[in-house]
């Protein structure tokens, strides 16, 4: 018979230390922060208003991602979410960029994909982790 373990329970296996600084999540809070400048400039420039709601969507998905940030500093089990949500972030700005009609725009959507992933490898760095 297998020994089922819970999420939880691997959560905490796999990310070691209890909790990080504040210091060590920095450069992905930057990355954050960069991400919302981005957001503002495509929402600004866009042309199709029905893209907004999913602009809205995607600004509400990097707060929580960055709030997941924060709650880090106290508590490592919830890692796993972090990295789902920046995973969730980066999935709604592939559908953003795939559905826009601006290809001078492009270079804005990669360079947000870019920082949502250098936020999730400094998540793997500060815990250890990583694949």
């Amino acid at each position: 018979m297998r020994h089922e373990r819970s999420s939880r329970q691997i959560s905490e296996t796999r990310y070691a230390p209890a909790v990080v600084p504040q210091e060590a999540l920095a450069p992905a809070l930057e990355a954050l922060d960069e991400c919302d400048a981005i957001l503002g400039k495509l929402d600004a420039g866009c042309c199709d208003p029905g893209r907004s709601p999913r602009m809205t969507s995607l600004a509400a998905t990097l707060a929580d991602a960055r709030a997941g940030l924060h709650r880090l500093t106290v508590d490592s089990v919830l890692t796993e979410v972090t990295l789902t949500t920046l995973e969730d972030a980066g999935s709604q700005v592939g559908r953003l960029q795939v559905g826009c009609c601006a290809p001078k725009r492009l270079p804005l959507y990669a360079d947000m994909l870019e920082r949502l992933t250098a936020a999730q490898l400094t998540i793997n760095r500060a815990f250890g982790a990583g694949h």
